[in-house]
């Protein structure tokens, strides 16, 4: 696991871990990095690590990726362009459930936002520019469909969403209590279960 304590702004994700570049994909991105030091892939390894890891102070931010290219990379960043080194990342440094966990929060996140972006409206009857009803072939008047019922659907599912995401979310937090550094378990005093 990578521990976001240790960076400090200074430091180099390489140094630090070295243990990632026994991965090819890893090692490749760091060697074709022409930076000092390595620094640009460096930079870009800490900012994925404060954007997927539960432990960061960024993780909670909603813009967080845009905070990490501008605080910590230091640059305009086109993260669709390092998909596969964050996927990676994502895979050796996060559990099956964590990864769950992550995608679920970024799937309520856009949900969350494309909600709010809509307008709340009931059907209506379509009119031309000068406010008369518009007719069909048939001469019944024409209906727009309203959102309403439709987000009145999805914010009443919303609930059960967290409440399902909660309950994951804390069996992971339970684990992470009974789990040590290095992932190992903790032993029973350790977990004050004695």
């Amino acid at each position: 696991m990578v521990d976001l304590d240790r960076w400090n702004g200074y430091e180099n994700f390489w140094e630090c871990f070295p243990q990632f570049l026994v991965i090819e994909e890893f090692r490749e991105f760091r060697n074709k990095d022409k930076s000092a030091k390595k620094e640009f892939s460096s930079s870009i390894m800490w900012a994925i690590g404060f954007c997927i890891r539960r432990e960061s102070v960024m993780y909670n931010l909603p813009n967080k990726w845009e905070l990490a290219a501008k605080d910590i990379v230091k640059k305009e960043i086109d993260w669709d362009k390092y998909d596969s080194i964050v996927n990676l990342f994502k895979n050796v440094s996060m559990t099956q459930a964590e990864r769950s966990l992550l995608a679920w929060e970024e799937l309520m996140g856009k949900r969350d936002k494309y909600l709010k972006n809509q307008d709340y409206y009931f059907d209506q009857y379509a009119v031309d520019k000068n406010g008369n009803n518009i007719l069909s072939k048939t001469g019944q008047e024409v209906t727009i469909k309203g959102t309403a019922e439709q987000l009145d659907r999805a914010f009443g599912v919303t609930p059960k969403m967290y409440s399902d995401f909660f309950k994951i979310k804390k069996e992971i937090e339970e684990d992470d209590i009974k789990r040590g550094k290095g992932n190992k378990p903790k032993s029973i005093s350790e977990t004050n279960e004695v």
